[in-house]
């Protein structure tokens, strides 16, 4: 069991004075909650982004790291929980879409709905196929790393480095490869998907899976890049989030299922939709 109820979740949270919406925040395998922290200065001042540390990583370095979906799922749900007096929005990218849906499934059986849930750089989790990338060495590791994107030259050119974050990185991939999670029970939270056009691992087919795990409604906005196409559009980005949430809490009744569609980003020349069948 996890210390759920720590602050250590929540170590670089933005707290407004007068919060309308909260939006918490997970990353990718083998990052931390400090990716997040330039996201904060685009946010209007009504709005907090409150980026979720998890175990083994950042300044939870010295707690041990988690391979099981339903213990940190679990566990995150519950922290949640104790600060949702404000709506909750989840946000994923890659590993982080996956942790969040599974939060989603457990905040809803505490009775806390979620106002939205929005899945980055990741097709829905039962329409992948594992790779079982934990398993290989550390070089098969580096090299998807590499592959991906996304990691610091800095960090690839030291060896202490990448001695420091390979154990980080195999045990988020045994997490997400491990996780099969079941169609049913369908989450009652809109899902909105956003992915790099040139995202390998990220097929349309599978971006529309995300459909098929929710009863409130999903759209999908597509942008240039590969699998970390956040890094080069973070404006826009942040900017279709924010708007996603407006629309959703303050723009209509937050009550309302998201239709079935796309809506593209708010620079169409850095977004393209992709329709859901």
């Amino acid at each position: 069991m996890i210390a759920a109820g720590s602050s250590r979740w929540f170590a670089h949270c933005l707290r407004r004075p007068n919060p309308r919406w909260r939006v918490f925040s997970l990353a990718f395998a083998g990052g931390t909650a400090a990716y997040y922290r330039p996201w904060t200065a685009m946010l209007p001042d009504h709005g907090e982004l409150w980026p979720i540390e998890l175990p083994g990583r950042g300044v939870r370095f010295d707690e041990p790291l988690v391979d099981d979906m339903d213990t940190l799922a679990g566990d995150l749900a519950t922290a949640i929980a104790d600060r949702a007096d404000l709506p909750v929005v989840l946000f994923g990218h890659s590993m982080g879409s996956a942790i969040a849906f599974a939060t989603t499934r457990y905040l809803e059986a505490r009775g806390v709905h979620p106002s939205l849930l929005i899945c980055s750089g990741r097709a829905a989790p039962h329409r992948i196929t594992p790779h079982g990338i934990h398993r290989q060495p550390d070089d098969g590791i580096v090299a998807e790393m590499i592959a991906l994107g996304g990691t610091p030259d800095e960090i690839l050119a030291n060896q202490e480095l990448i001695d420091l974050v390979l154990p980080i990185v195999r045990n988020d991939y045994r997490l997400i490869e491990r996780y099969e999670p079941t169609l049913l029970p369908k989450v009652g939270v809109p899902i909105h998907v956003l992915c790099g056009t040139g995202d390998r691992d990220a097929t349309p087919e599978g971006l529309r899976g995300w459909a098929e795990l929710t009863d409130a409604g999903c759209r999908i906005d597509m942008f240039p890049g590969g699998h970390f196409y956040l890094n080069d559009h973070r404006t826009t980005v942040v900017r279709t989030i924010v708007q996603a949430v407006e629309e959703r809490l303050i723009g209509g009744n937050a009550a309302d299922p998201l239709p079935i569609g796309e809506r593209v980003p708010e620079q169409p020349a850095a977004g393209r939709r992709i329709g859901i069948r």
